[in-house]
């Protein structure tokens, strides 16, 4: 189990699968929150663009919003 509790600013997280190949959950946790999750490898990103270049380099677009035809 993986936990980070309150921490002093926003952070953004990025969970790997075991082999760090395959993202299985991404978000941002403020000051008031706490994230506690199964996966052991977790990133921690204080810079929002830091957190998104992975995403983007990963195929994940966080802001790209679900359009329904």
């Amino acid at each position: 189990m993986t936990k980070l509790c309150y921490p002093a600013v926003e952070t953004w997280f990025i969970c790997w699968d075991e082999n760090r190949i395959e993202i299985k959950a991404y978000g941002s946790i403020t000051p008031e929150q706490c994230l506690e999750t199964a996966w052991n490898q977790v990133d921690y990103y204080i810079v929002e663009s830091e957190w998104l270049t992975i995403l983007l380099e990963n195929g994940i677009d966080p802001y790209l919003k679900n359009k329904e035809n």
